[in-house]
Protein backbone atom coordinates (compact mmCIF):
# COMPACT_ATOMS: atom_id res chain seq x y z
CA UNK A 1 0.00 0.00 0.00
CA UNK A 2 1.41 3.32 -0.83
CA UNK A 3 1.72 6.24 1.42
CA UNK A 4 0.14 6.18 5.25
CA UNK A 5 -2.55 4.16 6.19
CA UNK A 6 -3.75 7.14 8.22
CA UNK A 7 -3.14 10.47 9.23
CA UNK A 8 -3.31 11.44 12.87
CA UNK A 9 -3.90 15.12 13.20
CA UNK A 10 -3.03 16.83 16.66
CA UNK A 11 -3.76 20.30 17.41
CA UNK A 12 -2.00 21.58 19.86
CA UNK A 13 -2.21 25.08 21.96
CA UNK A 14 -0.85 25.29 25.23
CA UNK A 15 -0.72 21.83 26.38
CA UNK A 16 2.71 21.28 27.03
CA UNK A 17 1.80 19.70 30.43
CA UNK A 18 -0.37 16.87 28.55
CA UNK A 19 1.12 16.75 24.66
CA UNK A 20 4.30 13.87 25.70
CA UNK A 21 1.63 11.46 26.82
CA UNK A 22 -0.51 12.46 23.57
CA UNK A 23 2.00 11.71 21.43
CA UNK A 24 3.35 8.72 23.16
CA UNK A 25 0.35 7.15 22.80
CA UNK A 26 0.38 7.06 19.23
CA UNK A 27 3.41 5.85 19.36
CA UNK A 28 1.97 2.64 21.55
CA UNK A 29 -0.25 1.89 18.22
CA UNK A 30 1.39 -1.40 16.68
CA UNK A 31 0.35 -0.23 13.43
CA UNK A 32 2.51 3.06 14.07
CA UNK A 33 4.61 2.66 10.76
CA UNK A 34 2.07 2.67 9.09
CA UNK A 35 0.80 6.08 10.11
CA UNK A 36 1.26 10.06 9.74
CA UNK A 37 1.27 12.23 12.48
CA UNK A 38 0.57 15.72 11.69
CA UNK A 39 1.10 18.37 14.28
CA UNK A 40 -0.14 21.73 14.46
CA UNK A 41 1.04 24.52 16.84
CA UNK A 42 -1.55 27.00 17.08
CA UNK A 43 0.15 29.45 18.14
CA UNK A 44 1.28 27.79 21.79
CA UNK A 45 3.12 30.57 24.39
CA UNK A 46 4.26 27.60 26.36
CA UNK A 47 6.56 24.96 26.16
CA UNK A 48 4.25 22.89 23.18
CA UNK A 49 5.92 24.19 20.44
CA UNK A 50 9.77 22.89 21.20
CA UNK A 51 8.08 19.75 22.71
CA UNK A 52 6.30 19.09 19.16
CA UNK A 53 9.13 19.95 17.19
CA UNK A 54 11.78 17.37 18.98
CA UNK A 55 8.87 14.67 18.38
CA UNK A 56 8.80 15.75 15.01
CA UNK A 57 12.70 15.42 14.40
CA UNK A 58 12.90 12.05 16.15
CA UNK A 59 10.06 10.29 15.03
CA UNK A 60 9.55 9.01 11.59
CA UNK A 61 6.31 10.38 9.89
CA UNK A 62 5.70 13.28 11.65
CA UNK A 63 4.88 16.84 10.16
CA UNK A 64 5.28 19.78 12.22
CA UNK A 65 3.49 22.90 11.24
CA UNK A 66 3.13 26.45 12.72
CA UNK A 67 0.30 28.77 12.50
CA UNK A 68 -0.81 31.92 14.07
CA UNK A 69 -3.26 31.74 16.15
CA UNK A 70 -7.01 30.49 14.64
CA UNK A 71 -8.69 28.23 16.91
CA UNK A 72 -8.72 24.71 17.12
CA UNK A 73 -11.54 24.10 14.29
CA UNK A 74 -9.15 26.05 11.73
CA UNK A 75 -5.72 23.73 13.33
CA UNK A 76 -7.65 20.94 12.15
CA UNK A 77 -8.88 21.92 9.15
CA UNK A 78 -5.09 22.67 8.30
CA UNK A 79 -3.72 19.59 9.38
CA UNK A 80 -6.73 17.94 6.82
CA UNK A 81 -5.49 19.99 3.76
CA UNK A 82 -1.94 18.44 5.05
CA UNK A 83 -2.72 14.97 5.57
CA UNK A 84 -1.96 12.45 2.49
CA UNK A 85 -3.15 8.89 4.65
CA UNK A 86 -6.07 6.46 3.47
CA UNK A 87 -7.75 7.54 6.62
CA UNK A 88 -8.20 10.29 9.45
CA UNK A 89 -8.12 10.49 13.11
CA UNK A 90 -8.19 12.96 15.46
CA UNK A 91 -5.96 13.17 18.71
CA UNK A 92 -6.62 16.54 21.07
CA UNK A 93 -3.51 17.36 22.68
CA UNK A 94 -4.53 16.64 26.18
CA UNK A 95 -6.47 13.56 25.00
CA UNK A 96 -4.80 9.74 24.37
CA UNK A 97 -5.49 6.90 22.47
CA UNK A 98 -5.53 3.78 24.68
CA UNK A 99 -3.51 0.90 23.92
CA UNK A 100 -4.65 -0.76 20.22
CA UNK A 101 -7.84 1.83 20.56
CA UNK A 102 -6.25 3.93 16.86
CA UNK A 103 -5.45 0.46 15.38
CA UNK A 104 -8.60 -1.32 16.26
CA UNK A 105 -10.72 1.44 14.48
CA UNK A 106 -8.70 1.48 11.91
CA UNK A 107 -8.80 -2.42 10.83
CA UNK A 108 -12.37 -2.53 11.51
CA UNK A 109 -12.75 0.10 8.73
CA UNK A 110 -11.10 -1.31 6.35
CA UNK A 111 -11.89 -4.96 6.95
CA UNK A 112 -16.03 -3.78 6.00
CA UNK A 113 -14.91 -1.24 3.54
CA UNK A 114 -16.94 1.32 5.85
CA UNK A 115 -15.84 5.53 5.45
CA UNK A 116 -16.37 5.68 9.19
CA UNK A 117 -15.52 3.42 12.33
CA UNK A 118 -16.70 4.71 15.77
CA UNK A 119 -15.49 3.61 19.29
CA UNK A 120 -16.18 4.26 22.89
CA UNK A 121 -14.44 7.01 24.43
CA UNK A 122 -13.94 7.49 28.11
CA UNK A 123 -12.91 10.07 30.69
CA UNK A 124 -10.04 10.91 32.66
CA UNK A 125 -10.97 10.73 35.01
CA UNK A 126 -14.57 8.76 34.43
CA UNK A 127 -17.73 10.20 33.73
CA UNK A 128 -21.22 9.28 33.51
CA UNK A 129 -22.18 6.98 30.53
CA UNK A 130 -23.92 9.32 27.85
CA UNK A 131 -26.67 8.06 26.06
CA UNK A 132 -25.21 7.59 22.92
CA UNK A 133 -22.88 4.33 24.03
CA UNK A 134 -25.72 2.30 24.80
CA UNK A 135 -25.04 1.98 20.78
CA UNK A 136 -21.83 0.56 21.04
CA UNK A 137 -22.52 -1.66 23.96
CA UNK A 138 -25.07 -4.05 22.20
CA UNK A 139 -21.55 -5.62 20.37
CA UNK A 140 -19.63 -4.95 17.30
CA UNK A 141 -22.01 -4.25 13.56
CA UNK A 142 -22.15 -2.69 10.69
CA UNK A 143 -25.16 0.20 10.31
CA UNK A 144 -26.51 1.44 7.24
CA UNK A 145 -27.66 4.75 8.42
CA UNK A 146 -27.74 6.65 11.77
CA UNK A 147 -31.83 5.52 11.84
CA UNK A 148 -30.76 2.05 13.12
CA UNK A 149 -28.58 4.03 15.40
CA UNK A 150 -30.09 7.03 16.59
CA UNK A 151 -28.47 7.65 19.98
CA UNK A 152 -25.27 7.88 17.89
CA UNK A 153 -25.97 11.59 16.80
CA UNK A 154 -25.65 12.01 20.56
CA UNK A 155 -21.51 11.89 19.94
CA UNK A 156 -20.19 14.87 17.67
CA UNK A 157 -17.04 14.13 18.34
CA UNK A 158 -14.29 13.71 15.68
CA UNK A 159 -11.90 12.26 18.38
CA UNK A 160 -13.34 8.37 18.71
CA UNK A 161 -13.80 7.70 14.81
CA UNK A 162 -11.74 7.49 12.19
CA UNK A 163 -12.46 8.67 8.66
CA UNK A 164 -11.70 7.58 4.97
CA UNK A 165 -9.90 10.52 3.56
CA UNK A 166 -11.33 10.35 0.36
CA UNK A 167 -15.12 10.18 1.60
CA UNK A 168 -14.15 13.40 3.66
CA UNK A 169 -13.10 15.58 0.55
CA UNK A 170 -15.76 14.03 -1.55
CA UNK A 171 -18.65 15.61 0.76
CA UNK A 172 -16.64 18.78 1.85
CA UNK A 173 -16.90 18.43 5.50
CA UNK A 174 -14.61 20.90 7.38
CA UNK A 175 -14.49 21.76 11.26
CA UNK A 176 -16.34 24.91 12.02
CA UNK A 177 -13.71 28.02 12.74
CA UNK A 178 -13.72 30.73 15.30
CA UNK A 179 -16.31 29.19 17.50
CA UNK A 180 -16.59 26.46 19.89
CA UNK A 181 -18.19 23.01 19.00
CA UNK A 182 -16.23 22.73 15.84
CA UNK A 183 -16.75 19.01 15.20
CA UNK A 184 -21.10 18.97 15.51
CA UNK A 185 -20.69 19.84 11.30
CA UNK A 186 -17.88 17.77 10.41
CA UNK A 187 -18.83 14.72 12.02
CA UNK A 188 -22.55 14.79 12.01
CA UNK A 189 -23.20 15.34 8.30
CA UNK A 190 -20.63 12.40 7.58
CA UNK A 191 -22.64 10.06 10.01
CA UNK A 192 -25.82 11.02 8.14
CA UNK A 193 -24.23 10.14 4.70
CA UNK A 194 -22.27 7.22 5.58
CA UNK A 195 -23.68 4.46 3.76
CA UNK A 196 -21.28 1.83 6.20
CA UNK A 197 -20.51 2.73 9.68
CA UNK A 198 -18.77 0.31 12.01
CA UNK A 199 -19.68 0.43 15.38
CA UNK A 200 -17.75 -1.50 18.05
CA UNK A 201 -17.90 -1.15 21.75
CA UNK A 202 -14.12 -1.29 21.88
CA UNK A 203 -12.36 1.55 24.16
CA UNK A 204 -10.76 3.81 20.86
CA UNK A 205 -10.48 7.54 22.78
CA UNK A 206 -9.70 8.42 26.13
CA UNK A 207 -10.44 12.28 26.82
CA UNK A 208 -9.34 14.41 29.81
CA UNK A 209 -11.62 16.68 32.10
CA UNK A 210 -8.58 19.04 32.82
CA UNK A 211 -11.18 21.07 35.61
CA UNK A 212 -9.38 23.71 35.99
CA UNK A 213 -11.08 25.88 33.77
CA UNK A 214 -8.75 26.19 30.56
CA UNK A 215 -10.67 23.88 28.41
CA UNK A 216 -12.79 25.72 26.21
CA UNK A 217 -15.84 23.21 27.14
CA UNK A 218 -15.94 24.68 30.09
CA UNK A 219 -17.60 27.30 29.05
CA UNK A 220 -20.81 26.37 27.86
CA UNK A 221 -23.06 28.52 30.21
CA UNK A 222 -21.69 31.92 28.79
CA UNK A 223 -23.57 33.88 26.38
CA UNK A 224 -21.79 33.53 23.43
CA UNK A 225 -21.04 29.39 23.77
CA UNK A 226 -24.90 29.11 24.19
CA UNK A 227 -26.17 31.37 20.85
CA UNK A 228 -22.81 29.24 19.25
CA UNK A 229 -24.33 25.68 19.49
CA UNK A 230 -28.01 27.07 18.86
CA UNK A 231 -26.29 28.08 15.49
CA UNK A 232 -24.82 24.98 14.73
CA UNK A 233 -28.53 23.26 15.91
CA UNK A 234 -30.07 25.68 13.42
CA UNK A 235 -28.00 24.77 10.35
CA UNK A 236 -28.00 21.12 11.34
CA UNK A 237 -31.29 20.94 11.20
CA UNK A 238 -31.97 22.90 7.97
CA UNK A 239 -29.61 20.61 6.40
CA UNK A 240 -32.05 17.47 7.61
CA UNK A 241 -35.51 19.44 6.73
CA UNK A 242 -35.47 16.58 3.69
CA UNK A 243 -33.95 13.09 5.07
CA UNK A 244 -35.69 10.63 5.58
CA UNK A 245 -37.90 10.12 8.88
CA UNK A 246 -35.46 8.00 10.47
CA UNK A 247 -32.59 10.75 10.10
CA UNK A 248 -34.89 13.44 10.83
CA UNK A 249 -36.03 11.73 14.06
CA UNK A 250 -32.23 10.78 15.35
CA UNK A 251 -31.59 14.60 14.63
CA UNK A 252 -34.22 15.46 16.08
CA UNK A 253 -33.93 13.88 19.13
CA UNK A 254 -30.11 15.01 19.75
CA UNK A 255 -31.28 18.45 19.41
CA UNK A 256 -34.03 18.18 22.34
CA UNK A 257 -31.82 16.52 24.35
CA UNK A 258 -28.82 19.04 23.71
CA UNK A 259 -31.22 22.04 23.54
CA UNK A 260 -33.16 21.60 27.01
CA UNK A 261 -29.75 21.72 28.51
CA UNK A 262 -28.88 24.81 27.10
CA UNK A 263 -32.49 26.16 27.85
CA UNK A 264 -31.62 25.99 31.57
CA UNK A 265 -28.12 27.92 31.32
CA UNK A 266 -29.80 30.48 29.12
CA UNK A 267 -32.26 31.24 31.67
CA UNK A 268 -29.34 32.10 34.18
CA UNK A 269 -26.62 33.63 31.93
CA UNK A 270 -29.08 35.81 29.38
CA UNK A 271 -29.72 39.33 30.23
CA UNK A 272 -33.88 40.02 29.20
CA UNK A 273 -33.02 40.86 25.18
CA UNK A 274 -30.83 38.01 24.98
CA UNK A 275 -33.11 35.79 26.54
CA UNK A 276 -35.70 36.90 24.71
CA UNK A 277 -33.72 36.29 21.08
CA UNK A 278 -32.92 32.61 22.18
CA UNK A 279 -36.66 32.04 23.37
CA UNK A 280 -37.79 33.13 19.74
CA UNK A 281 -34.89 31.25 18.06
CA UNK A 282 -35.08 27.84 19.86
CA UNK A 283 -39.50 28.34 18.93
CA UNK A 284 -38.58 27.93 16.06
CA UNK A 285 -36.00 25.41 15.91
CA UNK A 286 -38.56 22.90 17.83
CA UNK A 287 -41.57 23.72 15.47
CA UNK A 288 -40.99 20.63 13.70
CA UNK A 289 -39.99 18.57 16.82
CA UNK A 290 -43.07 16.69 18.05
CA UNK A 291 -43.47 16.92 21.61
CA UNK A 292 -43.41 13.33 21.61
CA UNK A 293 -39.69 13.66 21.55
CA UNK A 294 -38.67 16.69 23.87
CA UNK A 295 -40.80 14.80 26.43
CA UNK A 296 -38.27 11.91 26.50
CA UNK A 297 -35.79 14.60 28.07
CA UNK A 298 -38.15 16.16 30.26
CA UNK A 299 -36.99 14.75 34.05
CA UNK A 300 -39.83 17.00 35.86
CA UNK A 301 -42.92 19.34 35.67
CA UNK A 302 -40.82 22.35 36.07
CA UNK A 303 -38.58 20.86 33.09
CA UNK A 304 -41.81 20.47 31.19
CA UNK A 305 -43.19 24.18 32.24
CA UNK A 306 -39.69 25.43 30.34
CA UNK A 307 -40.45 22.83 27.50
CA UNK A 308 -43.58 24.16 26.84
CA UNK A 309 -42.60 27.79 27.33
CA UNK A 310 -40.07 26.95 24.45
CA UNK A 311 -42.96 26.29 21.70
CA UNK A 312 -44.84 29.15 23.16
CA UNK A 313 -42.25 31.77 22.76
CA UNK A 314 -43.01 32.30 26.32
CA UNK A 315 -39.96 34.59 27.75
CA UNK A 316 -41.00 34.23 31.11
CA UNK A 317 -41.67 31.13 31.90
CA UNK A 318 -38.28 30.01 30.36
CA UNK A 319 -36.57 31.68 32.84
CA UNK A 320 -38.76 30.46 35.58
CA UNK A 321 -40.53 27.77 34.75
CA UNK A 322 -43.87 27.31 37.64
CA UNK A 323 -46.99 26.13 37.81
CA UNK A 324 -50.09 26.71 40.39
CA UNK A 325 -52.78 25.12 38.38
CA UNK A 326 -54.40 22.60 40.02
CA UNK A 327 -52.61 19.17 39.21
CA UNK A 328 -54.13 16.68 36.49
CA UNK A 329 -54.56 13.09 36.29
CA UNK A 330 -54.85 11.03 33.23
CA UNK A 331 -54.15 7.28 32.47
CA UNK A 332 -52.72 6.66 36.04
CA UNK A 333 -50.17 9.47 35.98
CA UNK A 334 -50.38 12.88 37.87
CA UNK A 335 -49.48 16.01 35.67
CA UNK A 336 -49.22 19.90 36.18
CA UNK A 337 -51.30 22.13 34.91
CA UNK A 338 -51.35 24.46 31.96
CA UNK A 339 -53.56 26.67 29.84
CA UNK A 340 -52.83 24.34 27.01
CA UNK A 341 -52.87 20.93 28.63
CA UNK A 342 -54.03 18.72 26.17
CA UNK A 343 -51.03 20.05 23.72
CA UNK A 344 -48.14 19.28 25.97
CA UNK A 345 -49.41 16.85 28.33
CA UNK A 346 -46.96 14.58 28.28
CA UNK A 347 -44.43 17.85 28.81
CA UNK A 348 -46.24 18.20 32.00
CA UNK A 349 -46.08 14.82 34.24
CA UNK A 350 -44.73 14.56 37.19
CA UNK A 351 -41.90 12.21 37.30
CA UNK A 352 -40.83 10.25 40.69
CA UNK A 353 -43.97 11.74 42.70
CA UNK A 354 -44.06 11.00 46.37
CA UNK A 355 -44.67 12.40 49.46
CA UNK A 356 -44.06 12.18 53.53
CA UNK A 357 -46.38 12.54 56.39
CA UNK A 358 -44.64 13.16 59.12
CA UNK A 359 -46.14 13.90 61.75
CA UNK A 360 -49.56 13.70 63.88
CA UNK A 361 -50.41 16.94 66.86
CA UNK A 362 -52.41 16.64 69.64
CA UNK A 363 -54.93 18.99 68.06
CA UNK A 364 -55.53 16.01 64.94
CA UNK A 365 -53.38 18.19 62.65
CA UNK A 366 -51.16 16.07 60.09
CA UNK A 367 -48.45 17.42 58.44
CA UNK A 368 -46.09 16.14 55.76
CA UNK A 369 -44.55 17.46 52.25
CA UNK A 370 -45.04 16.44 48.78
CA UNK A 371 -42.53 16.74 46.11
CA UNK A 372 -43.34 18.73 43.00
CA UNK A 373 -40.30 21.05 41.04
CA UNK A 374 -41.81 24.05 39.50
CA UNK A 375 -45.13 24.23 41.47
CA UNK A 376 -45.80 27.49 43.59
CA UNK A 377 -48.21 28.08 46.23
CA UNK A 378 -49.25 30.94 48.30
CA UNK A 379 -49.04 29.75 52.03
CA UNK A 380 -52.46 29.12 52.92
CA UNK A 381 -54.09 28.34 50.07
CA UNK A 382 -56.41 25.14 50.13
CA UNK A 383 -55.16 22.50 47.77
CA UNK A 384 -58.69 21.03 47.06
CA UNK A 385 -56.67 18.78 44.53
CA UNK A 386 -54.24 17.09 47.20
CA UNK A 387 -56.72 15.06 49.65
CA UNK A 388 -55.50 13.59 52.48
CA UNK A 389 -57.53 10.73 53.01
CA UNK A 390 -58.20 8.49 56.20
CA UNK A 391 -59.18 5.12 56.41
CA UNK A 392 -61.25 3.61 53.12
CA UNK A 393 -62.89 6.88 52.77
CA UNK A 394 -63.86 7.44 56.20
CA UNK A 395 -62.22 11.13 56.05
CA UNK A 396 -61.03 13.35 53.00
CA UNK A 397 -60.16 16.80 54.03
CA UNK A 398 -58.03 19.18 51.41
CA UNK A 399 -55.08 20.06 52.23
CA UNK A 400 -53.18 23.75 53.33
CA UNK A 401 -50.52 24.70 52.12
CA UNK A 402 -47.73 25.61 54.57
CA UNK A 403 -45.02 26.54 52.37
CA UNK A 404 -43.06 25.71 48.92
CA UNK A 405 -39.33 25.45 49.36
CA UNK A 406 -36.81 23.29 47.50
CA UNK A 407 -39.33 21.76 44.87
CA UNK A 408 -41.40 20.37 47.80
CA UNK A 409 -44.62 21.50 48.90
CA UNK A 410 -45.56 21.57 52.52
CA UNK A 411 -48.89 20.99 54.09
CA UNK A 412 -50.88 20.37 57.01
CA UNK A 413 -54.37 18.47 57.55
CA UNK A 414 -56.89 18.77 60.43
CA UNK A 415 -58.88 15.38 60.99
CA UNK A 416 -61.97 15.05 63.13
CA UNK A 417 -60.37 12.71 65.48
CA UNK A 418 -63.67 12.18 67.21
CA UNK A 419 -64.92 10.42 63.92
CA UNK A 420 -62.13 8.36 63.64
CA UNK A 421 -62.61 4.63 65.61
CA UNK A 422 -60.29 2.82 67.31
CA UNK A 423 -58.09 0.68 65.78
CA UNK A 424 -55.54 1.01 62.36
CA UNK A 425 -56.35 3.42 59.78
CA UNK A 426 -54.19 3.55 56.14
CA UNK A 427 -53.31 6.92 55.31
CA UNK A 428 -53.10 8.09 52.17
CA UNK A 429 -52.83 11.53 49.86
CA UNK A 430 -54.85 11.79 46.70
CA UNK A 431 -54.46 13.66 43.64
CA UNK A 432 -58.55 14.59 42.46
CA UNK A 433 -59.52 15.83 38.98
CA UNK A 434 -62.42 16.40 37.95
CA UNK A 435 -63.23 12.68 39.15
CA UNK A 436 -59.93 11.19 38.29
CA UNK A 437 -58.48 10.35 41.42
CA UNK A 438 -54.32 8.99 41.66
CA UNK A 439 -52.74 7.92 45.08
CA UNK A 440 -49.15 9.55 46.42
CA UNK A 441 -46.75 7.21 47.23
CA UNK A 442 -46.55 8.29 50.97
CA UNK A 443 -44.26 7.12 53.59
CA UNK A 444 -43.52 8.26 57.20
CA UNK A 445 -41.22 6.86 59.96
CA UNK A 446 -43.55 6.79 62.83
CA UNK A 447 -43.84 9.63 65.61
CA UNK A 448 -44.35 9.46 69.49
CA UNK A 449 -47.72 9.07 70.26
CA UNK A 450 -49.64 12.18 71.43
CA UNK A 451 -52.78 12.43 73.60
CA UNK A 452 -56.05 13.17 71.24
CA UNK A 453 -58.66 13.38 74.01
CA UNK A 454 -61.10 11.59 75.50
CA UNK A 455 -58.34 9.33 76.93
CA UNK A 456 -57.34 8.26 73.50
CA UNK A 457 -53.67 8.18 71.44
CA UNK A 458 -52.80 8.58 68.24
CA UNK A 459 -49.51 8.21 66.56
CA UNK A 460 -48.12 7.29 62.28
CA UNK A 461 -46.87 3.97 61.88
CA UNK A 462 -45.25 2.54 58.61
CA UNK A 463 -46.81 -0.41 57.25
CA UNK A 464 -46.18 -1.53 53.91
CA UNK A 465 -46.80 0.52 50.67
CA UNK A 466 -48.90 3.37 52.60
CA UNK A 467 -48.59 4.97 56.44
CA UNK A 468 -51.30 4.05 59.33
CA UNK A 469 -53.03 6.25 61.81
CA UNK A 470 -53.22 4.33 65.29
CA UNK A 471 -55.93 5.43 67.69
CA UNK A 472 -55.21 3.01 70.91
CA UNK A 473 -58.24 3.71 73.37
CA UNK A 474 -56.50 2.74 76.90
CA UNK A 475 -52.80 4.48 78.56
CA UNK A 476 -51.51 1.07 78.13
CA UNK A 477 -51.64 0.78 74.44
CA UNK A 478 -50.43 4.28 74.10
CA UNK A 479 -47.44 3.11 76.82
CA UNK A 480 -46.54 -0.27 74.85
CA UNK A 481 -46.10 2.39 71.48
CA UNK A 482 -44.29 4.60 73.27
CA UNK A 483 -41.79 2.25 74.43
CA UNK A 484 -41.81 0.47 70.75
CA UNK A 485 -40.65 4.01 69.29
CA UNK A 486 -38.19 4.67 72.03
CA UNK A 487 -36.79 1.21 71.33
CA UNK A 488 -36.90 1.89 67.91
CA UNK A 489 -35.34 5.05 68.01
CA UNK A 490 -32.56 4.28 70.34
CA UNK A 491 -31.79 1.41 67.82
CA UNK A 492 -31.46 3.93 65.09
CA UNK A 493 -28.97 6.21 66.92
CA UNK A 494 -27.02 2.67 67.80
CA UNK A 495 -26.77 1.97 63.97
CA UNK A 496 -25.82 5.16 62.95
CA UNK A 497 -23.12 5.06 65.84
CA UNK A 498 -22.05 1.67 65.05
CA UNK A 499 -21.50 3.33 61.72
CA UNK A 500 -19.51 6.33 62.22
CA UNK A 501 -17.27 4.31 64.80
CA UNK A 502 -16.76 1.78 61.70
CA UNK A 503 -15.75 4.26 59.37
CA UNK A 504 -13.17 5.92 61.59
CA UNK A 505 -11.44 2.32 62.40
CA UNK A 506 -10.89 2.25 58.88
CA UNK A 507 -9.74 5.68 58.41
CA UNK A 508 -7.00 4.98 61.19
CA UNK A 509 -6.36 1.59 59.71
CA UNK A 510 -5.66 3.33 56.35
CA UNK A 511 -3.05 5.45 57.83
CA UNK A 512 -1.76 3.44 60.27
CA UNK A 513 -1.08 0.50 57.11
CA UNK A 514 2.14 2.59 55.43
CA UNK A 515 4.05 2.41 59.01
CA UNK A 516 2.80 -1.00 60.31
CA UNK A 517 4.28 -2.21 56.16
CA UNK A 518 7.47 -0.63 56.97
CA UNK A 519 8.11 -2.29 60.06
CA UNK A 520 7.04 -5.62 59.01
CA UNK A 521 9.71 -5.09 56.25
CA UNK A 522 12.62 -4.17 58.57
CA UNK A 523 13.42 -7.14 60.34
CA UNK A 524 13.10 -9.35 57.36
CA UNK A 525 16.37 -7.18 55.89
CA UNK A 526 18.05 -6.87 59.34
CA UNK A 527 18.10 -10.93 58.85
CA UNK A 528 18.88 -11.05 55.19
CA UNK A 529 22.26 -9.00 56.25
CA UNK A 530 23.36 -11.17 58.91
CA UNK A 531 22.73 -13.93 56.73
Amino acid sequence: MSGPWASIVVPVYNTARWLPEALASVDRQSCRDRLEVVVIDDGSTDDSGRIAREYAERAPGVRYVRQENAGLGAARNHGVRLASGRYLGFLDSDDVYPPEGLHDLLRLAAAHGAPIAVGDMRGLPPRPDPPWRRELITGQRVIGSVAEAPDLVGNPSACNKVFRRDFVVDAGAAFTEGTAFEDVLFTLPLLLRSPRTVLTPGLAYLYRTRGDGSSIMDARSQPVQIFQHLALLERLAADVAAADAGIRYAVHRWIAYMQLHYAWRAASALGDEQLAEFTGRMSALFKDIPVEIVAEFVSNAGAGVRAAAIYEQDVGALRRPRFSGPLRVRAGHVYAGHPHFDRYRELLRVHDLAATIARIRADGVVEGDVALPGVVAPPGEVRHDILLEVGDGLVRRPVLVCAVDGGRLRWRCEIPLEAVEQGRHRLRLVVRDDGREQAIPARTRGARPVPVGGGRSAWLRPSGPEPELVIAGTRLDAALQRSRWAARAAGRRARASARTGRAAIARALRRLAPAVAGRAVQPATRSTRRR
